[in-house]
């Protein structure tokens, strides 16, 4: 009887917590809707702390209408998740305001009011088939004077971005007109062709000067004939070069006057089409920099023979080393910049998680410069410089990794120069116009190449970001066109969080088979050298003939040719084992990590519950 009392019991009480469970989440799908929890290190998936701030702080009320076709949109998963990922964003988003942002999700139902309401909003209309199904995908942000911005449509490939492009909106319908930025750029605005990548299209906007051209008012400046716009608020300079001395003057002068200078300027540019055009043999090509005497006057120099080699940041690449064997290798010249790698007070990089940058220089300090340099962006103290000619395509990696030699010091790629500046062109009575200076100065311009931060998104057919470097360019020119609101925001994307461990095992090991390689490479070609010898001596000394008429070696020569011959298999075959032994040691990391998430720590977990579980079970029985 009392057995079954008990069953009863527990069959009652387990119905009891069914319940319960089921009660708390009904409870918290109505009263917690909408509440995350965002355990990324990066916060990848939460409101930027500037966007928030924006919210808190907007002067009067803003409207945002959501327009999105759910019907038409239905049978499309791409699209119909993304609109569900902007949906969700906007609430939080206007969560985060304060009642400040008022949210309307619109559904523009084909010849209805709210398509006609849509269509004069601006919402672009696109057609999905022949039929003329119609799908609408885009908001409208109207401010408190009726001004209305719009994204005609929200392009999922433009989703990295979205948060940064919303908040500029919201801002923008409370201020007159866009600034305008000056660039003076050497680089390709349009997306080029990679010969060693059949698969790559060229045509059409890079992403970066997309997002230039709707974030402010771009004016090109001719490097041949050089004229800024006095109205422009920034000027831009992309891997300056080729430019005339009328236009070095007009930079001079311009950095004088205390306005806001972003300059990129790269010891061994890739991204250059130029540089394609010049033979640099089996190191491909890059171009360098060129600001005649005007940086020098910033109390800064880059060396435009020397890029920067990091083994604590280095990017992996599949390569093929010298020995024939195709793997995976730690670049050291093509960098994976974290967080540790940049200045934190500074309101361009605060927010910033990574950025990739290819044969970057290292800014210096002049002896006699007058201005303060303040590091932005910086290496590892595990960092040499390398000949930029030694870079160009993949290079020799190999031999990169096996002849690094650290340095033990922190090389300054990017920074900020501010103080007292001279001019670089005396007057006609030789005296230099004195200014100050406002100059954000990066030693990489390959940072800027869309296949550097943007990659493509098999899973959705869109393009996702892999890094800020987007972020950095309109952080920089948000707080240089004064809109410094903006300048903490950052893309929304998805970034590669390497196991830290791994790497450390990974980089050890690969410096042990280089190492080891090289010196059975070394024994080898010895080795063919001595016997090539031997063949030569003799053709040279032998007197020996065979029947045939063929000189024949000495025993003493054919016993020492043997041996080589022996020797030289030897080393092929330990050089086998070395290259297999490196796959192994990171192919068993992998499996001991695999072995602990998968295994032992849900065992442990299991047993400490058991273990926790039955200790409960005894003290009950005692009582």
């Amino acid at each position: 009887m009392a057995v079954t009392d008990k069953r009863r019991s527990t069959l009652i009480a387990t119905a009891g917590i069914l319940v319960a469970l089921v009660a708390v989440n009904t409870a918290a799908w109505f009263l917690l809707r909408g509440v995350r929890v965002d355990v990324t290190e990066e916060k990848l998936y939460s409101l930027s702390p500037g966007v928030r701030e924006i919210m808190k702080k907007l002067p009067e009320p803003v409207r945002i209408d959501f327009y999105w076709t759910r019907e038409q949109g239905a049978d499309l998963p791409q699209i119909r998740s993304y609109a569900q990922r902007v949906q969700e964003f906007l609430e939080e988003l206007a969560g985060a305001s304060d009642g400040q942002v008022e949210l309307r999700v619109i559904d523009p139902e084909p010849f209805s009011e709210t398509e006609e309401m849509a269509r004069s909003a601006g919402i672009a209309p696109r057609t999905l088939d022949a039929t003329g199904r119609v799908l609408m995908l885009g908001l409208a942000v109207r401010g408190p004077t009726d001004k209305v911005e719009a994204i005609p449509f929200l392009s999922p490939d433009q989703e990295p971005f979205l948060e940064y492009e919303i908040a500029r909106k919201i801002i923008s319908v409370g201020r007159g007109k866009k600034a305008v930025v000056a660039v003076l750029s050497t680089l390709p605005e349009t997306k080029q062709f990679n010969p060693n990548d059949p698969s790559s299209r060229g045509g059409g906007k890079t992403i970066l000067f997309q997002q230039l051209d709707q974030m402010f008012d771009v004016r090109r400046v001719d490097p041949l004939k050089p004229e800024i716009p006095a109205d422009a608020t920034a000027l831009v300079l992309m891997q300056p070069r080729t430019i005339t001395e009328d236009g070095l003057k007009a930079i001079d002068s311009w950095a004088l006057a205390g306005k806001p200078l972003l300059v990129f300027a790269d010891p061994w540019c890739e991204w250059d089409p130029a540089a394609q055009t010049m033979d640099f043999g089996k190191t491909g090509a890059g171009s360098t920099y060129d600001l005649g005497p005007v940086m020098n006057q910033w109390g800064a120099a880059i060396d435009k023979l020397s890029a920067v080699c990091d083994r604590g940041y280095a990017t992996r690449i599949m390569y093929r080393s010298q020995g024939g064997q195709v793997m995976e290798m730690s670049h050291p010249a093509w960098l994976s910049m974290r967080k540790d790698t940049f200045s934190s007070t500074d309101p361009v990089t605060a927010q910033i998680a990574q950025m990739n940058l290819k044969g970057a220089g290292a800014i210096e300090k002049l002896a006699d410069g007058t201005t303060t340099i303040t590091p932005l962006i910086w290496s590892t103290k595990d960092s040499m410089m390398i000949q930029t000619i030694k870079l160009g395509f993949f290079g020799e990696v190999d031999r990169l990794m096996r002849d690094f030699k650290s340095l033990d010091t922190s090389m300054i790629i990017g920074a900020r120069i501010t103080g007292p500046i001279e001019s670089a062109y005396p007057d006609a009575n030789g005296v230099r116009a004195k200014g100050e200076a406002n100059i954000v100065l990066i030693a990489d311009a390959d940072l800027l190449d869309d296949e550097t931060w943007i990659a493509p998104d098999e899973q959705t057919g869109s393009v996702r970001t892999i890094a800020d470097n987007g972020a950095f360019v309109f952080n920089a020119l948000e707080l240089a066109t004064g809109d410094k609101q903006l300048s903490g925001l950052r893309a929304r994307g998805g970034y590669k969080r390497p196991f830290e461990k791994v790497e450390e095992l990974r980089k050890a090991a690969e410096t042990r088979y280089l190492t080891r390689e090289q010196d059975l490479q070394d024994q080898i070609k010895k080795g063919e050298m001595r016997i090539t010898e031997l063949q030569r001596e003799r053709s040279v000394t032998s007197a020996n003939v065979d029947a045939n008429g063929f000189l024949t070696l000495s025993p003493e020569q054919a016993a020492e040719l043997k041996k080589l011959e022996q020797t030289s298999k030897d080393a092929r075959k330990e050089l086998r084992e070395v290259q297999r032994s490196l796959r192994s040691d990171i192919e068993r990391t992998g499996t001991w990590l695999m072995v602990i998430n998968v295994v032992l720590w849900p065992l442990g977990v299991a047993t400490f519950a058991t273990a926790w579980i039955s200790l409960r079970y005894r003290r009950q029985r005692t009582k």
